[in-house]
């Protein structure tokens, strides 16, 4: 039996749907027939001592610190285009499990106590991103307004912005979430966790790749760091994933809308 999606009208009589785990507000996926089975099968899922989770609000820099994380672990400056069905531990499907032959780099914006058990058990590091909740709100309209069907949002600026004061949108209230996490940072004092905020990443990548590296214990010599951050600017990245967009044309208007952006969204303010 699917589980329907969730739907609700904000204030303003805009429709807003979301894929509906319980107490855990998902995106719109077409591709997962029931929610709630998804956050059991994330929660049972087998993990490598040495993966790595980045986990934050949506639109705090996942697919950029995964790319990075990636990179410095591959010792590489190889891109890998994201996909959200092999990435993504909350949208991988139940017939695909990235195989376990070397270390993985997942990314999330499930909250701690939602991520595998293995990641207590098998002390796995954690990197949770945070970022200025104004930029957050924008990057995300940006997004959502450019999205069709069930996964976009037709209201204004405006509109939205109280949604997200009121009630927040995938992955529920912005400022629960942060307190979430940052409470059970607090209450696991023994688990690796390495807290990345977006602007440290803006305004010294390089610093900040040198920081990850230390964090995962990989050793990388620092012309690396400077190469990766060369590598991962937000408009090479844009770049380097439109023939990945052009595969999610029935979700965004044109390959030209979604991941990453300008890394700077004080515009609308």
């Amino acid at each position: 039996m699917t589980n329907p999606l969730l739907e609700l009208k904000d204030r303003f009589g805009n429709t807003l749907y979301f894929g509906n785990g319980g107490d855990v507000r998902f995106a719109a996926s077409t591709w997962i027939p029931d929610f709630r089975q998804q956050l059991r099968m994330v929660k049972e899922m087998e993990l490598r001592h040495d993966d790595v989770i980045v986990a934050g609000y949506p639109k705090s820099g996942n697919h950029w610190h995964q790319q990075i994380i990636r990179m410095l672990i591959q010792n590489s400056t190889d891109y890998k285009p994201n996909t959200f069905t092999t990435e993504v531990l909350e949208y991988i499907p139940e017939s695909y499990r990235p195989p376990a032959t070397g270390p993985r780099v997942f990314f999330s914006h499930l909250l701690f106590r939602h991520l595998p058990r293995q990641v207590s058990q098998k002390k796995v590091k954690v990197v949770h991103l945070v970022r200025n909740p104004k930029d957050t709100f924008v990057s995300m309209y940006a997004q959502l307004s450019e999205m069709k069907n069930e996964m976009g949002y037709s209201g204004t600026w405006e509109q939205f912005f109280q949604v997200m004061l009121e009630w927040g949108f995938w992955h529920g209230d912005f400022f629960d979430h942060l307190l979430d996490w940052e409470e059970e940072i607090t209450a696991h004092p023994d688990h690796p966790f390495f807290v990345s905020p977006f602007e440290h990443m803006k305004r010294d990548p390089v610093g900040q790749i040198g920081k990850l590296d230390k964090f995962l214990g990989l050793d990388r010599d620092p012309d690396l760091w400077q190469a990766i951050a060369d590598t991962c600017t937000i408009s090479n990245m844009r770049a380097l994933e439109e023939k990945t967009l052009k595969s999610l044309d029935s979700v965004f208007h044109d390959s030209s809308a979604g991941i990453y952006r300008k890394g700077d969204d004080l515009r609308l303010w």
